[in-house]
């Protein structure tokens, strides 16, 4: 992957958002020529580049993986001017839980206090970006795990809470994508997305483990199942194609590890133990399911891997296929490292 879609100079790294060269393949709905051909460059794609670097250095520690975590820190803070000048709250809670796994702890506090500030008084929840009158899932569900955290549980708390009464629905057991204030009441937009319900699972499981409320193991069991339910028999999640759709298998899969080792505390502390055992068992049997479709969904190009845009069907090495963008390549890549991790 490095050598497909990352450039780098001495001690900075970024990524460009498809390969091969726009040019050299005829262009598509949807994906990277919309937003600047293949050298465009991503914030949110970045922070997930960075959460991927941080899971192989924690996991396969070398001098090399650790330099090359705190080369892409660079290469954001160069290509956006700084680490947080953004207006949009999922972008900087995606990159917020980033630097706090990269040991930038005051990166994400800083984005933490903007997130606190950002919640809506009357929803409680946190706006897509500035001035908007969606309030989302993407966008809520990474901000109040940020806020968890950075220690600051009662937020958290409150905007998971919110989430759940403006967002559930109950016939699915899923999280709607949000609530548009753009008439007399509250709209719900009733899109589902794989990624708003793996962030939202591993919140609930580590809500569970710090605060013994027997509620939220509770709610991540059933959401859990929910998804569950929503992938199938296989339990591998449905992909979204490139663009920005090429992460969210990924992302769901890489915070429903999380929340499998959150749930498993949880039940050693006695927190609804029943249920956040179970909880724990059916989420590594989930991350391992998406894992193992993966890499046997993968093709070859170029002597190396190339990933599925849906682990559910082999992969395209087509030019001009969604598999060329690089959101797909890394959400394959959290995929794996998030079965890696549970494996240590």
């Amino acid at each position: 992957m490095h050598a497909r879609y990352v450039r780098a100079l001495p001690g900075v790294a970024w990524a460009q958002s498809a390969w091969p060269s726009r040019a050299a393949w005829a262009p598509r709905s949807g994906g990277a020529a919309e937003a600047g051909g293949s050298a465009a460059w991503h914030y949110w794609w970045s922070a997930f580049l960075l959460d991927a670097a941080v899971s192989a250095a924690r996991d396969r520690a070398s001098a090399r993986r650790r330099r090359f975590v705190g080369a892409v820190v660079r290469g954001i803070r160069i290509r956006n001017g700084g680490l947080t000048r953004r207006t949009f709250w999922d972008d900087l809670a995606w990159l917020g839980l980033a630097a706090e796994r990269a040991g930038r702890a005051r990166v994400a506090e800083q984005i933490a206090v903007r997130l606190a500030a950002a919640v809506d008084p009357g929803l409680g929840l946190v706006p897509w970006h500035v001035g908007s009158a969606l309030f989302n899932a993407p966008a809520n569900a990474p901000a109040a795990l940020l806020l968890l955290r950075t220690g600051r549980i009662d937020a958290a708390v409150a905007v998971r809470d919110a989430m759940h009464a403006a967002l559930h629905d109950p016939a699915s057991g899923l999280l709607h994508d949000g609530a548009a204030r753009d008439g007399p009441g509250p709209r719900i937009v009733r899109d589902l997305y794989t990624y708003s319900q793996g962030v939202a699972i591993a919140l609930d499981a580590e809500l569970a483990r710090l605060t013994a409320d027997a509620r939220f193991a509770r709610r991540g069991a059933e959401l859990l199942a929910a998804t569950a339910t929503w992938a199938g028999g296989d339990a591998v999640l449905p992909g979204r194609g490139g663009g920005d759709g090429g992460l969210f298998a990924g992302i769901a899969v890489r915070f429903i590890a999380d929340a499998a080792t959150a749930f498993a505390d949880a039940a050693a502390a006695g927190t609804a133990p029943a249920a956040a055992r179970e909880a724990a068992a059916s989420a590594r049997r989930l991350v391992t399911s998406n894992a193992e479709a993966v890499w046997a969904t993968r093709a070859t190009a170029l002597g190396a891997p190339l990933f599925s845009a849906d682990a559910r069907r082999s992969a395209d090495p087509a030019p001009g296929a969604p598999e060329r963008d690089l959101s797909v390549q890394l959400g394959a890549w959290l995929t794996l490292e998030a079965a890696a991790g549970l494996a240590q």
